[in-house]
């Protein structure tokens, strides 16, 4: 599902900077490890459905490091910035603590725009 087919849906309107942002900061992982590219379902019906798509990124669930033994981290650069300033990057496979998922979906959360609203009678161009 597009950002564009997202408006169509007033629910779903809030989370359409968090999917923008989070496309950002994904962007480019896929050339080195192709699962992990974002993806999005072809439809939601709802925010908690959208959200939790968001939040299940496959990226989120690998530690992606470097050569100088720094690791990404998406709540503060993008992975092509990362991978800019790296020769050999590593993806390991690992369980998320508690702390760093709740710190990704305040993030997620944060980034949404709750004043987004359906009865607003501006029009989207």
């Amino acid at each position: 599902m597009n950002t564009d087919n997202l408006y169509q849906i007033v629910e779903l309107r809030p989370l359409i900077p968090a999917i923008i942002e989070l496309q950002n900061r994904i962007a480019g992982i896929e050339k080195y490890c192709e699962p992990l590219g974002f993806e999005l379902a072809e439809s939601y019906e709802t925010e908690e459905q959208l959200f939790y798509d968001l939040f299940s990124q496959k990226a989120f669930a690998f530690q992606v490091s470097n050569e100088q033994e720094e690791c990404w981290d998406i709540l503060t650069e993008t992975f092509t910035q990362f991978a800019a300033r790296s020769t050999d990057l590593t993806f390991a496979a690992k369980g998320n603590a508690q702390e760093r998922l709740q710190a990704i979906s305040k993030w997620l959360i944060q980034l949404c725009d709750w004043s987004q609203s359906g009865f607003s009678n501006t029009t989207r161009h």
